[in-house]
């Protein structure tokens, strides 16, 4: 899937690492114990490990509150248990290379709390069970693109190449859409929303430094729109003094901060007329 390994050769294979190993194993032997364990009563499947492990709000409600770490290990089904593990596996196995493995824990569990956290927060009064290990994936998913947002991977459908940092983009994107339009009804996108939070501010609080900021597309938006408010607002009430330095030194740094094309037509024309007010002097 992926097209580059140098992280591989970089951090090199000499130390164990188990978080990731660990993780796939526990929750392959839970899916043994939950099929070993499941009885049919009429028409339905009780199965007593899915419902003292899965995630509900009832379940916490009466402060059963290991629920929020332990639905993580819990599956609907074989495909479900497969595509969640083989994603640890490829995204997972580099970022604990990167990370070590105690900390790679850190993001895998709190990217699945507040996961938990968020669905229980839209699901509190609902008998509805979650499980999976989805949200703390996708909080590994996003780590993964933070520290490695370049690397190249290839789609199955459609198959065509990505930048991990764009894939993870197009991914929550598609999980805010779906969380507030609620469509698939069957899939917890507000869990996978929630990791992808979750990892996105574990990794940014512990690797300030060495991660991309993958969302800080949201920010540049953000500080235009308010840019573009201000300046609009702000031209009701007081007008530019054109030679000011003051305002010259706004600009530049709205430049710097936000592109050229964030600037209105007042702050270009002062731009303008500095600029041809050096051209002048020289």
């Amino acid at each position: 899937m992926f097209s580059e390994r140098n992280y591989n050769n970089k951090y090199g294979s000499k130390t164990n690492y188990w978080a990731v190993p660990s993780i796939i194993l526990s929750c392959v032997l839970v899916f043994l114990f939950q099929n070993m364990t499941a009885r049919q009563i009429g028409y339905f499947v009780h199965d007593p490990v899915t419902s003292n492990l899965a995630l509900n709000a009832y379940g916490v409600r009466s402060l059963q509150l290991w629920r929020l770490v332990t639905y993580m290990f819990v599956h609907g089904g074989f495909w479900h248990l497969a595509i969640n593990m083989w994603g640890l596996y490829l995204f997972g196995s580099m970022l604990e290379r990167r990370m070590g493995s105690a900390n790679f824990l850190k993001l895998y569990f709190i990217s699945g709390i507040v996961g938990a956290l968020l669905w229980l927060a839209f699901n509190w009064n609902t008998p509805i069970p979650c499980v999976g290990a989805s949200g703390a994936l996708f909080g590994v998913m996003v780590a993964a693109a933070m520290m490695y947002p370049n690397v190249m991977i290839m789609l199955l459908i459609p198959p065509i190449p990505l930048k991990l940092k764009t894939f993870v983009i197009i991914y929550a994107l598609i999980e805010s859409f779906s969380s507030i339009t609620g469509v698939e009804g069957q899939i917890a996108h507000l869990v996978h929303l929630g990791g992808l939070v979750g990892g996105y501010f574990y990794m940014r609080f512990t690797y300030p430094k060495e991660t991309y900021n993958v969302f800080k597309f949201l920010k540049l938006r953000a500080n235009k729109f308010t840019s573009t408010t201000h300046s609009k607002s702000a031209s009701k009430n007081w007008k530019f003094v054109n030679s000011s330095a003051t305002n010259l030194d706004v600009i530049l740094d709205k430049i710097s901060h936000s592109g050229i094309n964030s600037l209105t037509e007042k702050e270009l024309e002062i731009l303008r007329k500095a600029r041809d007010k050096m051209r002048n002097k020289s």
